[in-house]
C-alpha cells in the first residue's frame, strides 16, 4: 500500500519492532491455562482494550476493520459495533458510570476503509451507548487545526469529559461534559519528529494529565487547570514506544511499551509525578503490546500483533492475547 511520507516513517517505526516474541512464543491457545485470555477475531488487529464492569466484558478496537468487539473472560469474541464512520478504531475507554463508550477514530493506512482523504488526516472521537452500541455523538477533532492528524488515546475525567492525544499534531484535545470539543493544550515539545509522537494518556484526580511521547520515551505532566503548565516527569530511563496507559491509583501507572521493548512496566511516584521510578516489568508473550485495562486488582495487557498487519510480507493473524500482568 502507498503511504504519505510521514505515514511511511510511522509505519517503518512500527516495523522496527522485535518480532521474536511472536515467533518463539507458545501457541496462543495454550496460554489460557496460565491465567491469560486468548481470543480469535478474523484479522481484527485490536489496538486498544477496555473492561466494562457493568457488562463484565472486554471491549476491543480494530485497526483493520474499524469495528468494536467484545471478549468474555473465557476468550469468546463477538462483534458489537459496526459503524462506517470508523476507519481504524484505536484507543477506547468505557465510562461505566454514564454507560458511554468512547472510541478514537484514525486512519494509518491499514484499514479496510482507508482512503486518501482521511489517511494521516483523521482525528475523530465517537461515543456509543456502552450496552446497546447505539451511536451517541461524533467529534471531528482534526477540523480544529490544519495539518496531519491521528487521534490515538483517550482519558476520561471525573465529570464525564475526555482528553485525547493526537500523535501527528502537537496538541491534546478536550471534549467537556457538555460535548464541546476544543484544543486543550498545544506545545512544541509534543511533536518533534515525523511518525507517532503523543500517545498514551491518563487523567489524575489531583488535577493533571500524564501523557507519554511514543518516539522519545518522555512523560509529561499537564495541568488540567492551566494548559500552559506542562512539566516533564523525571524517569529512570526513556520509555520509547510507550503506548497504552492505565492509572492504578494516585502513585502507580501502568505503561505498555512496544517499538522493540515489547514489555509492560509499572511506574511509581511519591512526589506528585515530578519524578517516577520503575517498580516492575514484564516482557510480552506475543508481539506488539499496545494497551492495558484493569479488572479489580488485576491488569490485562493487549498483545494485538500489529507488526504483522503493517508488514506486507508477514502472514496475517487472527489470534490475539490479553496477557495477565
Amino acid at each position: 500500500m502507498k503511504h504519505r511520507p510521514m505515514l511511511a516513517t510511522a509505519v517503518v517505526a512500527l516495523l522496527t519492532l522485535a518480532t521474536g516474541a511472536s515467533a518463539g512464543s507458545p501457541a496462543l491457545p495454550a496460554l489460557q491455562a496460565a491465567g491469560h485470555i486468548t481470543f480469535t477475531a478474523q484479522e481484527t488487529y485490536p489496538e486498544s482494550v477496555t473492561f466494562s464492569a457493568s457488562t463484565q466484558r472486554f471491549l476491543v478496537s480494530s485497526v483493520r476493520h474499524g469495528t468494536i468487539g467484545t471478549v468474555t473472560a473465557d476468550g469468546r469474541y463477538a462483534p458489537f459495533i459496526t459503524d462506517k464512520t470508523l476507519v481504524s478504531s484505536v484507543g477506547l475507554v468505557v465510562d461505566d458510570a454514564r454507560n458511554v463508550l468512547w472510541v478514537a477514530n484514525a486512519d494509518p493506512g491499514a484499514g479496510d476503509r482507508t482512503q486518501p482523504a482521511t489517511q494521516g488526516k483523521l482525528a475523530g472521537v465517537a461515543t456509543y451507548d456502552a450496552t446497546s452500541g447505539k451511536p451517541l455523538a461524533y467529534y471531528d477533532l482534526g477540523s480544529l487545526s490544519a495539518g496531519s492528524h491521528f487521534a490515538n488515546d483517550i482519558a476520561l475525567d471525573g465529570d464525564g469529559g475526555a482528553y485525547v492525544t493526537d500523535s501527528f499534531a502537537p496538541v491534546i484535545y478536550r471534549i467537556d461534559a457538555h460535548g464541546k470539543a476544543s484544543i486543550y493544550a498545544r506545545d512544541a515539545r509534543f511533536h518533534t519528529a515525523d511518525g507517532f509522537n503523543l500517545n498514551g494518556i491518563a487523567w489524575h484526580p489531583d488535577g493533571y494529565l500524564l501523557v507519554g511521547k511514543y518516539n522519545s520515551g518522555e512523560l509529561f505532566r499537564v495541568s488540567t487547570r492551566d494548559p500552559a503548565d506542562i512539566q516533564p516527569v523525571q524517569l529512570p530511563e526513556a520509555l520509547k514506544g510507550a503506548d497504552g496507559f492505565q492509572l492504578l491509583d494516585s502513585q502507580h501507572l501502568i505503561v505498555v511499551q512496544n517499538l522493540g521493548a515489547d514489555r509492560t512496566v509499572e511506574l511509581v511516584s511519591t512526589d506528585g509525578w515530578k519524578t517516577a521510578t520503575l517498580a516492575r516489568q514484564l516482557k510480552s508473550i506475543a508481539s506488539m503490546p499496545t494497551a492495558a485495562t484493569r479488572i479489580g486488582n488485576q491488569v490485562y495487557v493487549l498483545n494485538g500483533r500489529l507488526d504483522t498487519l503493517f508488514d506486507p510480507a508477514a502472514d496475517k493473524v487472527s489470534d490475539y492475547l490479553l496477557q495477565k500482568f
